[in-house]
């Protein structure tokens, strides 16, 4: 995939993606303010840790937005690859905050089990189901928009366990109201948690192997050299590397082997062709290798020397 293709398909990306997060943005920010509120007069864990939650949505939503628009910059020559990585870097970032809030809850859980506060149970009861339902609206703007990117993805699961939040958040104040179970608080609030660390759990694996250079999971390195040496020129294939840039960006780095140096220039073709219908891999490098490729009778090495008495390149 050459740059100018990854740029239009990024820009078509923001375009489509960028109103949802805005609109999924502030209709989530006004609500955490008033949870975050509303769960300090309530004196409510569950709340509160509702509120954490709906704020690493509003954070999410936020730097996914930042994210999208900064991979719309073109590479520059430090930056051969643009900015494509800075939403892997955001997902990252996104994952890990989100388990300190939920260690953060969860000591606060173990402090009040044992003596569980008074809450104020109706108007926590009354937030707690607007909390649901705005939750419910931003996973219906961002539902279109959830398979554009790892960073709208997280952002859409973000609102989905938030959704689970607020349900808990709900059956903890029906429980106070109904029964008196004021334990049930806390108990809600670290099953929120726990929601936190499932959910991020994915976002934060994928983030790292991409920064990793991982294989794709969808991608198996041995049948793309098996697929490689089914070519009948093709005698061996190594050195393959294949690795995620950004959401849906793949490359690949690999040297192959041949017999007949007459048919390296139709051989690539073929091999990159095979590559992207079979594997959806387009931005590839392939080197091609044979008998005489590096014979210095065959490749005069006058040229390169010059080449290399110029070069200023310091190790």
């Amino acid at each position: 995939m050459n740059d100018n293709h990854s740029l239009q398909a990024h820009a078509h990306r923001f375009e489509s993606s960028s109103w949802r997060l805005s609109l999924a943005f502030w209709t989530q920010f006004v609500f955490f303010v008033v949870e975050l509120v509303g769960g300090f007069l309530t004196n409510s864990l569950a709340l509160l840790a509702d509120a954490g939650h709906m704020f690493s949505d509003v954070a999410a939503l936020g730097l996914s937005f930042l994210a999208l628009k900064w991979t719309l910059r073109p590479p520059t020559s430090q930056k051969t690859y643009g900015y494509h990585r800075l939403e892997i870097l955001v997902a990252l970032l996104n994952g890990v905050a989100l388990w300190v809030m939920s260690a953060y809850i969860f000591y606060e859980a173990y402090e009040r089990i044992s003596q569980p506060p008074a809450i104020n149970t109706v108007p926590m009861l009354i937030i707690a189901s607007l909390g649901l339902l705005i939750n419910l609206l931003g996973v219906v703007i961002l539902y279109p928009s959830r398979e554009h990117g790892i960073n709208l993805r997280s952002a859409f699961l973000h609102l989905a366990a938030d959704s689970l939040g607020s349900v808990a958040a709900v059956a903890a104040g029906a429980a106070i109201l109904l029964k008196g179970w004021y334990w049930f608080d806390p108990v809600a609030g670290a099953v929120i948690g726990v929601m936190i660390i499932i959910g991020s759990w994915q976002l934060v694996r994928e983030a790292t192997d991409i920064l990793m250079e991982a294989a794709p999971r969808h991608i198996d390195p041995l049948e793309v050299t098996a697929a490689l040496e089914e070519h009948p020129l093709v005698e061996k294939v190594h050195d393959l590397h294949i690795w995620t840039i950004a959401s849906g960006i793949y490359a690949l780095s690999v040297h192959v082997g041949i017999h007949n140096r007459e048919d390296r220039d139709c051989l690539t073709w073929e091999l990159e062709e095979l590559l992207r219908h079979r594997f959806g891999l387009e931005h590839n490098t392939i080197q091609i290798e044979g008998p005489g490729f590096h014979d210095p009778r065959v490749c005069p090495l006058t040229r390169l020397q010059g080449l290399i008495k110029g070069n200023h390149y310091h190790h």
